[in-house]
């Protein structure tokens, strides 16, 4: 017989830990490489297209893994579609507030029409970031519910 060997369940759950937070690490590290790259380096996007697919894909492969496995992605302490709302506009606010100032540092704010120009073009990159977001997170958010739903039947048929 073979002798395996048992590991201490804090242990295992400190390795995950780890593993988790590097991977927090990478992911955010990469999504920086790019900002850098795109507009402090005013880089082609040959140039930057590796970190670009691996952000990517392992953006899709975790939301996609915990829609699976059954994981709720929303928190329940906001009722309905409160959750995606808030999300989307703290979305569109971060698309808003880096684009204007990445692009007042790479042009200057006399090319970019002055203070009311640069104003409108963030409200208009804020609507459409926001409405943006809100797409793809009522995309997530349908899809996280269906999910849910099969998981409760699955459960509650195996219980009668």
């Amino acid at each position: 017989m073979k002798k395996d060997n048992i590991q201490d369940e804090r242990i295992v759950s400190q390795k995950r830990k780890i593993g988790s937070d590097a991977f927090g690490i990478v992911f955010y590290g990469l999504l920086i490489s790019i900002l850098i790259q795109q507009y402090m380096f005013d880089a082609p996007f040959s140039q930057y297209a590796a970190e670009f697919i691996l952000f990517m894909v392992s953006a899709i492969y975790v939301v996609g893994r915990n829609i699976i496995v059954g994981n709720n992605l929303f928190s329940n302490s906001f009722k309905g579609q409160k959750m995606v709302v808030i999300n989307s506009v703290v979305c569109g606010l971060t698309i808003a507030v880096i684009t204007t100032t990445f692009n007042t540092m790479n042009y200057g704010y006399e090319k970019m029409g002055g203070a009311s120009l640069i104003a409108i073009t963030a409200f208009i990159t804020f609507f459409c970031g926001a409405l943006t977001s809100f797409i793809g997170f009522e995309i997530l958010y349908i899809l996280n519910k269906k999910r849910q739903k099969q998981i409760d039947d699955m459960y509650n048929d195996s219980d009668e």
